[in-house]
């Protein structure tokens, strides 16, 4: 029997279904975490001058640290449901989709929509959301700067009402970041939850011509040309949680400001019962570490759709 941790193959069903499901495990920016914590360089950009003199810098060299947090499931199964060696791999199979599901709707929501102050357990880090509603003297970022909401209850989606469309909301969304130094066309992503599909079919320009393009053959489906990463977790939640319920939350910016840190890969452990233990059951766990934080909050923007 499997008796330490194994580390979870790159190019197993669990990793690709977390690839598919975590927008951040996907698009966020690697950084390799040997330690505990990592401190990351904030970009702010540098003076260039011309001439023969050179003038020095003055922006701010300081740093975002990325604490490595850790994610974790455990399940216990009686023995009698592992008769044979097949039993114990076509459970660690269904259970390791089961985990992949879950730590990817997890993750995104602790890195995207906890609304909390960062505390390391019910709020791993401080979120996208918490960070564009936070003023930071370090980077000179008001609160609500790069943050605006859509009241659903304003049913009208094309150009034509005054900026209260969906329309206007969403354009007003991205010149948030197309107009500062941290935008770049080959890096823009847009991460939303899923119930923001309904809105964005009904969404079109002044033209009546859709801004929503669904993918097809394996294309994503695209916003303002702008590639688009569903995530379940990407929604407002006061609390850590695999199934978050609150408003659902459109991010768009540059992805290389979703700064993740790696410190440790997705990994299983099982160990049958021993002797001294009461009943005969097998114990699964499933565990990784991460570390998230924002590069710069000029780098992203988020829109709210407020649902009373």
């Amino acid at each position: 029997m499997i008796n330490d941790w194994i580390p979870i193959e790159w190019d197993s069903d669990v990793i690709s279904r977390v690839l598919m499901d975590s927008a951040v495990e996907r698009f966020g920016r690697p950084h390799p975490m040997s330690s505990a914590t990592k401190r990351v360089l904030r970009s702010g950009g540098l003076t260039v001058s011309v001439g023969t003199t050179y003038t020095p810098d003055a922006s701010s060299n300081d740093y975002i640290t990325l604490t490595a947090r850790r994610f974790l499931s455990q399940f216990v199964v009686d023995e009698d449901d592992l008769a044979d060696a097949d039993s114990v791999i076509d459970t660690l199979r269904v259970k390791g989709m089961d985990w992949a599901i879950s730590y990817a709707d997890t993750f995104d929501n602790a890195c995207l929509g906890v609304s909390a102050a960062e505390n390391g357990t019910t709020a791993p880090f401080t979120s996208v959301y918490k960070a564009l509603r936070t003023t930071n003297s370090a980077t000179g970022y008001d609160a609500d700067d790069n943050y605006l909401s859509w009241d659903d209850d304003n049913t009208s989606f094309s150009a034509s009402s005054a900026g209260a469309s969906l329309y206007e909301k969403l354009s007003a969304t991205f010149k948030r970041v197309e107009t500062g130094k941290y935008w770049s066309k080959a890096d823009e992503l847009v991460i939303a939850a899923p119930g923001w599909r309904d809105a964005f079919r009904n969404c079109v320009d002044s033209q009546g011509r859709p801004i929503f393009i669904e993918g097809t053959g394996g294309t994503p489906d695209r916003l303002f040309d702008a590639t688009v990463a569903w995530s379940r977790g990407c929604k407002v939640s006061g609390a850590l949680s695999g199934s978050p319920t609150g408003n659902d939350l459109l991010i768009y910016g540059n992805r290389q400001f979703l700064k993740r840190g790696d410190r440790s890969q997705p990994e299983s452990l099982v160990d049958q019962a021993r002797a001294q233990d009461s009943t005969d059951d097998t114990a699964v766990k499933f565990r990784v570490r991460r570390g998230f934080g924002v590069g710069h909050e000029r780098a992203l923007a988020v829109l709210e759709r407020i649902t009373d």
